[in-house]
């Protein structure tokens, strides 16, 4: 049975549909296709494959995403992106579960499963003459909508515990323990970029970063020399683990692992402030 998710970007998609697959009957592999990322003059070769000489630069045959996916799952992430044109032609594929190749007449029988996932309302996009109405009418067997982030707020504290086990697993090192500063933070934030976001910001917080704004080793540029990159994190790093403690220094020294006279002399020549306190016995 083929499937459409619906839901704004970064809420599970491509997960659920790897999902669906891994726990459905079909023994073939899953394979993906984001039809937004494909210029429209390689699409259609790329999702029916094409023979040799089919046109100029092609010297072997090749099959399409179709074709390797007979007996898997097809996954078609932003189908809403995908070209009028090739619309009709996935549409005859659909109804007739064969392939022809690029350069070829002859019928491949494909055993097709689609799950197709979409960012704007399908529907919408049929009355706009955007989308072809017989192919919406066609995938739309079974439709489930991926609710965004700030809907289920319930979801999130429990997520981000998930995500942050897993990523500190990754990285070595302990899950850091959220403070009620943070989850005021987290259950406030409206997260645009839905799932997406919130792992990148278990990531940052596992690192040792600000939940919420640019990363910052992305946000340095590029340009800037090593020495001055490793300044700028090592000043970031003091700094936020300054402010979650509400500048306990004795918190800080044990969080960081330095003695604290290193630690001190480090935030002298970095330029960041130390709490009275701090330069007791330096």
């Amino acid at each position: 049975m083929d499937l459409l998710l619906c839901g704004e970007t970064g809420t599970g998609k491509d997960t659920l549909a790897n999902r669906i697959h891994e726990l459905s009957s079909r023994s073939g592999p899953f394979v993906g296709m984001n039809c937004a990322a494909i210029p429209e003059s390689l699409a259609e070769s790329q999702l029916f494959g094409v023979v040799n000489g089919a046109f100029t630069g092609v010297c072997r045959a090749r099959e399409g995403y179709i074709e390797a996916s007979s007996g898997g799952t097809l996954y078609l992430d932003e189908i809403d992106s995908m070209p009028l044109s090739l619309q009709a032609k996935l549409l005859r594929v659909l109804e007739s579960r064969g392939i022809e190749r690029l350069g070829s007449t002859e019928f491949i029988p494909v055993d097709l499963r689609i799950i197709a996932s979409a960012q704007r309302p399908l529907d919408e996009l049929v009355e706009q003459g955007l989308f072809r109405r017989d192919l919406f009418f066609r995938l739309n067997v079974l439709t489930l909508h991926l609710p965004a982030l700030r809907k289920r707020r319930e979801q999130i504290l429990p997520l981000f515990d998930q995500f942050t086990q897993g990523i500190a697993a990754e990285f070595g090192r302990p899950a850091p323990a959220l403070d009620s500063g943070r989850v005021q933070l987290l259950l406030s934030h409206d997260w645009p970029g839905n799932i997406r976001e919130l792992k990148s910001a278990a990531k940052r917080f596992v690192l040792g970063f600000p939940l919420l704004g640019a990363d910052p080793v992305e946000a340095l540029d590029p340009a800037t020399g090593l020495r001055t990159q490793m300044r700028i994190i090592e000043k970031m790093l003091i700094q936020d683990a300054l402010k979650r403690h509400r500048h306990n220094f004795d918190a800080v020294l044990q969080e960081l692992e330095l003695p604290r006279r290193t630690l001190y002399h480090r935030m002298k020549e970095l330029g960041v402030a130390a709490p009275i306190a701090a330069t007791a016995g330096v």
